[in-house]
């Protein structure tokens, strides 16, 4: 495992990790407004298919005060569910196309703020 992680110039420091998950932070902002990421897995079988996998979830929580001096948090989170048959090309398809809908400037504007 990477210890430490670099993202959108944020640098995640691993604070601790164990077989199942992990936390990294950065408390660049101040320790009251950390930005985290942690990961997370799990095993699973899929009800309908049966067939066996791994879940992974990549979850980043930015920490921020707002105008009344409340502690927010705002999050982004992602489950990655990988069959033990998917192929490497088969996952390298679903990621690529998910960082294109991501990395899209539009897609707050086109879903997020209108999605019900």
């Amino acid at each position: 495992m990477n210890a430490d992680l670099t993202f959108n110039s944020i640098v995640f420091k691993k604070a601790w990790d164990n077989q199942d998950e992990s936390l990294r932070q950065s408390t660049a902002r101040g320790v009251n407004t950390p930005d985290k990421m942690s990961i997370k897995t799990q095993s699973y079988v899929d009800s309908t298919t049966k067939v066996a996998g791994r879940r992974y979830t990549l979850r980043v929580d930015r920490f921020d005060v707002d105008a009344n001096l409340q502690q927010i948090v705002t999050s982004a989170y992602v489950v990655i569910a990988v069959p033990v048959t998917a192929t490497s090309t088969q996952l390298t398809n679903v990621v690529t196309t998910f960082k294109a809908a991501i990395a899209d400037a539009d897609l707050v504007t086109n879903v997020l703020n209108d999605e019900k």
